[in-house]
């Protein structure tokens, strides 16, 4: 019941199997546009092999490989950062509205396609990944900023100004997933892999109250065994 509870409390409605450290697997949905390296990917934290979510990258500078498991902490910065920020780069106003949106689909009343199955819906989920992908990239300043994107304007008209809506979030719902790699020593340039957004659980109130990180699971596995 302890062990469950651990895992409760960190992991809310998505159970993360109580571990030395949490892992995450990424796949490549079916209407993703492959040609420029962003999302939408999927991600899978269950070990099921069955995306429990879709997310998006934050930093331009740093890949991932699907169907590699990676252990992983969650916090409310991209960790490294990117080529806009680092070397812990918190994410922005912005970029938490959109992500919010797109996981609640009310993105689909500003245009976000999120119907698949066909070539033609698949290719509209793909233009829409596309552009929200680019609209985070130019949040996160990973991107010069594109007002004609319809995200980035939206997120602009939410906060009144590029400058209100590119300011560092202060706890709330989404936060981010940092990967590593478990493959390969941590003083390797590969150790830390592409940070990615995620709804965290309990609004991030665990992840504040255990510093930021699933990896402490293990820790207090090993407390209250």
């Amino acid at each position: 019941m302890k062990k469950f509870a651990i895992a409760a409390l960190l992991a809310g409605t998505m159970l993360v199997p109580v571990s030395e450290a949490a892992q995450v697997k990424f796949s490549n949905p079916a209407w993703r546009d492959a040609s420029y390296g962003g999302g939408e990917f999927g991600a899978d934290i269950n070990g099921d092999n069955v995306p429990d979510f879709y997310t998006f990258c934050l930093e331009r500078n740093e890949g991932l490989a699907f169907n590699k498991p990676y252990d992983y902490t969650l916090g409310y910065s991209a960790v490294a950062g990117g080529l806009g920020g680092g070397p812990v780069d918190t994410i922005s106003k912005g970029t938490a509205l959109l992500y919010s949106r797109f996981t609640d689909q009310s993105l689909a009343a500003d245009g976000y396609s999120f119907a698949t199955g066909n070539p033609a819906a698949d290719a509209a989920r793909a233009a829409s990944g596309r552009l929200l992908q680019n609209a985070i990239w130019m949040l996160e300043q990973e991107l010069a900023p594109d007002i004609t994107n319809p995200f980035l304007a939206l997120a602009v008209s939410q906060f009144g100004s590029l400058a209100a809506a590119m300011a560092d979030v202060v706890g709330g719902r989404v936060g981010v997933l940092n990967p590593t790699d478990p493959s390969v020593p941590q003083t390797s340039p590969l150790w830390r892999r592409q940070s990615v957004l995620i709804n965290l659980p309990d609004n991030g109130m665990a992840v504040m109250l255990l510093g930021g990180s699933l990896m402490l699971i293990g820790a207090a596995r090993r407390r209250m065994a």
